[in-house]
């Protein structure tokens, strides 16, 4: 068995993330496997993986016709039986490549890419976005053989979305190691600390974040908040929000960080108001973390996390509600440890990277077959 993974590139998303997870458990199982990335990047896992020997290649730049045909070439002179695309970028090519050679195409879905809110996107050509989404449509059905999904809801969306047969369907969640092996309970203390992992972009709904935390400041309650996330689209509003209201003593934007594992067990809540996702890899990482939630009262993230059980779900639209969401936590210190047990709890039951990665293999196996 001999795996081709083709991914965007090796950055510091989700899905990169996962990618160097799989890679890892492949290199232990001694399966062969080679990584194409379309880009080269400084931040993100890109680094850790070279150093660790594994074959990873670069695309080299060119049109998209050009690089389909790159990939076309890659595939003929190599002995894959599994040809497994990540990102849209690289779906889409992958499935072109089939014009030139057959392969068997595996192709993850990790996003609710044409969710409501993200047509509504100002930064977003929805016009444009409507016309990927026919292409989207057209191309999956005719050259992708099998889909892995990250979540249930990332499923329904593209059956309902696009109109995929559900039979080609396998959700496997992302997996993560722990953070805690058992779970530790915290002391309490006069300034808790939340956090909130991802990159400056209107669907993680930092500013609204903010804003809450601007309101629970004026309300007198005593707290940091740490967000950590390569810059992006929205830093520009999130750091002149943060001036305008006089919180950098209270929030602070922190950048990327290899560090995020120690940072979450640093932490007491962890905020995640984010508009759409395919699963929050984050989530996953601040429940192995024994961290109580606060997040976004949308159908994946009620896939994740267990409300009212260990996590205070909010609506990112009402500023008022995250704010009730995280008093939650302020006013009940006792609050924050029975839901950051619960947290570590779900994650066992769910998240595990070692239970997920096996069944990533089992995929694999099963379509070489």
């Amino acid at each position: 068995m001999n795996i081709l993974i083709i991914i965007d590139s090796l950055g510091s998303g989700g899905a990169e993330r996962s990618t160097a997870v799989i890679s890892d458990y492949l290199f232990e199982k001694q399966v062969p496997f080679t990584i194409i990335c379309l880009d080269r990047k400084e931040i993100g896992v890109q680094q850790k993986l070279q150093e660790r020997g594994y074959d990873i290649r670069f695309l080299e730049k060119g049109s998209f016709y050009k690089q389909s045909k790159l990939i076309s070439k890659i595939i003929n002179e190599g002995d894959y039986c599994v040809v497994h695309s990540i990102l849209f970028r690289s779906n889409l090519r992958t499935r072109f490549a089939k014009l030139f050679v057959k392969f068997n195409h595996l192709e993850s879905l990790v996003n609710t890419t044409y969710s409501k809110v993200r047509f509504e996107d100002k930064r977003v050509n929805s016009k444009l976005l409507s016309i990927y989404k026919k292409i989207d449509a057209i191309t999956a059905r005719k050259f992708v053989d099998h889909f892995h999904s990250i979540t249930h809801t990332v499923k329904n969306h593209y059956i309902d979305e696009l109109h995929l047969n559900g039979n080609n369907f396998t959700v496997i969640y992302r997996g993560r190691k722990p953070l805690l092996e058992n779970y530790i309970s915290k002391p309490t203390t006069d300034l808790p600390r939340l956090i909130n992992l991802g990159r400056h972009e209107f669907q993680k709904g930092q500013l609204n974040l903010l804003k809450a935390v601007h309101e629970l400041n004026k309300q007198g309650y005593r707290f940091t908040l740490d967000i950590y996330g390569r810059e992006g689209q929205v830093t520009s509003e999130l750091k002149a929000f943060i001036a305008k209201n006089a919180l950098s003593e209270i929030a602070f934007l922190r950048g990327f960080s290899h560090d995020v594992p120690q940072k979450l067990l640093e932490s007491d809540i962890f905020v995640f108001p984010s508009l759409y996702e395919g699963l929050g890899g984050s989530m996953i990482e601040a429940q192995s973390a024994a961290l109580p939630i606060a997040c976004n009262d949308i159908p994946v993230l009620r896939e994740v996390v267990n409300g009212e059980q260990n996590a205070q779900l909010f609506n990112v639209d009402n500023v008022e509600s995250i704010v009730i969401a995280i008093k939650f936590f302020l006013d009940n210190p006792e609050k924050m440890h029975e839901y950051g047990k619960r947290s570590l709890m779900n994650f066992e039951a769910n998240f595990l990277e070692k239970q997920n990665n096996a069944k990533m293999l089992e995929l694999y196996e099963n379509l070489c077959k």
